[in-house]
């Protein structure tokens, strides 16, 4: 049977409207594809820039915390050079010097700052144990050392040569003495010691040692290490 001309032009007419829908079906297909990859990458690059904002916000907020900590321990390292300097001289109208001021005083010494001031004697290597006996137990960590210089001689006595004993503790006589397996030892048990049985210089003088001038004798030490930074500078 022959088509018509109509007949003709209307299945060419169907048959590409079939061709234009499949086409356009497929191409939306992949319009749509691009667009949810450009979608997904959009939605990968944002959360790495969330990330990487809050990894700066926390870096930020931990300088804003060490700041903190710095000013903090630069206040407190000031405090101790003025107590210092007034017990270089009679203590008037009832100033703290560093026989009255609480062994829990902050020093404001870094371990570095404590090393310096060792450096060159008995005890030098131990800054980082005096630190961290201040950290652990809230005893200025300058008067422990102090105390570790009187009591050991720098460092020097036998007690401290053959026992690790820096502080005297424990000889109340000739040949007596605790044993520590390590100087750092000794100084943690110190530091414990006298958290336990807070006070002043003065007031630990009357129960640690029978010598009436220990408190002084201690606090001309904690100047000696005054001294000894001041040379270094």
């Amino acid at each position: 049977m022959k088509l018509r001309r109509w007949q003709f032009l209307l299945i060419s007419i169907l048959l590409m409207l079939i061709v234009l829908a499949l086409g356009t079906g497929k191409y939306f297909s992949i319009v749509r594809q691009e667009r949810l990859e450009e979608i997904r990458q959009t939605e990968e690059a944002n959360e790495q820039m969330l990330q990487q904002l809050r990894e700066n916000q926390e870096q930020l907020r931990e300088a804003s915390d060490r700041l903190g900590q710095l000013e903090e321990m630069l206040l407190n390292l000031q405090r101790m050079e003025r107590i210092v300097s007034r017990s270089a001289a009679p203590s008037r109208g009832g100033r703290v010097t560093v026989a009255t001021m609480p062994l829990s005083t902050p020093s404001g010494f870094t371990a570095e700052r404590l090393e310096r001031a060792l450096s060159g004697t008995g005890l030098a290597g131990l800054g980082q144990a005096f630190y961290g006996a201040e950290k652990a137990y809230g005893v200025n960590g300058v008067i422990l050392a102090a105390i570790c210089i009187h009591e050991s001689g720098w460092g020097t006595s036998r007690l401290a040569r053959e026992k690790n004993n820096l502080a005297g503790l424990g000889a109340y006589s000739a040949g007596m003495g605790m044993t520590f397996d390590t100087r750092a030892d000794c100084i943690d048990y110190l530091a414990r010691l006298l958290a336990g049985r807070p006070g002043t210089l003065e007031q630990v003088g009357a129960w640690y040692a029978a010598d009436p001038e220990w408190a002084a004798k201690v606090g001309a030490c904690v100047r000696s290490i005054a001294q000894k930074l001041e040379v270094r500078r």
